[in-house]
């Protein structure tokens, strides 16, 4: 008796033990992403606008620290249409709401790993229905 508990005991540790984190996964939550069916819900007539009135913490600026250690700098995300850097987010007023399918935000972190350096504040990221 005693030895199934110990090799039970064992191959809980096993279990438990070789059992993934979730560490270098993650899910996107719907405050990240503003798809079609929300966006035709508004009166926006470009996703600027969009943006502003569903998820206006997209636009928000977002401070760093500059090199000098003492000052900060308010930077806002640059915008990515269809995976291809489009501009500043005032850009996102020339992407019209009928050609969007999904406006994604993508924080400094998940902007870094895919579309390089240089993208402290982050990215919106606009997919088009054909594109």
């Amino acid at each position: 008796m005693r030895t199934i508990i110990v090799c039970f005991g064992l191959l809980a540790f096993l279990v438990v033990g070789c059992s993934g984190t979730g560490e270098g996964t993650r899910m996107t939550s719907s405050r990240e992403i503003l798809n079609a069916d929300e966006i035709a819900k508004t009166s926006a007539l470009n996703a600027y606008d969009a943006v502003r009135m569903r998820r206006p913490e997209f636009l928000a600026p977002r401070t760093r620290r500059l090199p000098d250690a003492t000052t900060r700098s308010a930077v806002r995300p640059v915008v990515y249409l269809n995976e291809v850097y489009h501009g500043d987010v005032e850009s996102l007023r020339h992407i019209l709401i009928r050609e969007i399918k999904e406006i994604r935000y993508l924080d400094a972190e998940e902007a870094t790993l895919m579309y390089g350096s240089d993208h402290v504040a982050g990215v919106i990221n606009v997919t088009t229905k054909i594109n």
